[in-house]
């Protein structure tokens, strides 16, 4: 007897379609991840073109903060002009070059987008940020979307610790625990494929846990922020800022701003 139910149809894995933001030409240095990112608006629009520095994050954000028109290395996002960064729902999109065209090296990056992940789930996870942050498949190009907890695009410090957890994920740690994790951030730094990020994590993955934590003191809105207050490093020139907001400045105390760097420097040193 043939019965009479249907089979079911197995589930379509949901993918994001977005909007290409026009190629522009600027410049930046050789990162051996060959990871790229770009801010995705509510409306699945790249806000600004695929940027492999992070430190572009930060600017973009802070131009749309302050209204600012703020460029380096040819890099300019326009407030008012350019797609909206949306900062209550984290939207990152994530690409790597060359793009991956055979199986096998989709497969190979599609590996690394899970260790990133469960990297950033950890660390969601002990801080209690939610809801906790999810990926989807995003075309065009073999790309994805990160999203998660919109504090990750809150302050220059919070987008840096977000896309360098991102960027781990091309080592593929393998942990269950902190004691675990500790052990792969020990290989990591050995490692010999990628000199910044390995020399990036030595300096900064003793500070993680405690930048997370006390998130508030760097935020670019502080919590009790005021319409009409100025967001945090407001006033700093735009070389400064580019390259001295993100957690491995701060894990050096060497930020524009001087009181940040001096409260972080008694945080991270277990002083209260």
């Amino acid at each position: 007897m043939i019965s009479s139910k249907k089979k079911s149809m197995p589930a379509k894995k949901k993918v994001v379609e977005f909007t290409l933001y026009p190629v522009k030409n600027y410049s930046e240095e050789y990162q051996v991840t060959g990871f790229h990112y770009a801010f995705m608006s509510t409306d699945n629009k790249m806000c600004h073109h695929w940027v492999k520095c992070r430190d572009f994050l930060q600017d973009a954000l802070r131009n749309q903060l302050t209204g600012r028109n703020d460029q380096i290395y040819s890099f300019a996002y326009r407030p008012g002009k350019d797609p909206k960064v949306d900062t209550k729902t984290t939207r990152m999109l994530v690409k790597r070059v060359p793009n991956p065209i055979t199986k096998k090296d989709q497969a190979e990056f599609d590996d690394m987008v899970k260790a990133a992940l469960r990297l950033i789930n950890y660390y969601e996870k002990v801080h209690k940020l939610t809801p906790r942050s999810k990926v989807i498949k995003a075309n065009p190009d073999y790309a994805y979307l990160f999203q998660g907890p919109g504090v990750w695009s809150q302050g220059a410090v919070m987008i840096a610790l977000y896309t360098f957890l991102i960027r781990l994920g091309f080592f593929k740690p393998d942990f269950k625990d902190e004691e675990s994790l500790m052990k792969e951030y020990d290989r990591i730094v050995k490692d010999p494929k990628a000199a910044n990020d390995t020399k990036y994590l030595k300096t900064v993955r003793n500070n993680l846990h405690l930048a997370l934590e006390h998130r508030g003191e760097h935020l670019f809105k502080k919590p009790g922020h005021k319409k009409g207050d100025k967001v945090l490093f407001h006033n700093s020139d735009m070389s400064n800022f580019h390259h001295h907001s993100g957690i491995v400045s701060l894990s050096q105390f060497n930020t524009p701003v001087k009181d940040l760097n001096d409260k972080f420097r008694k945080i991270f040193a277990g002083k209260k």
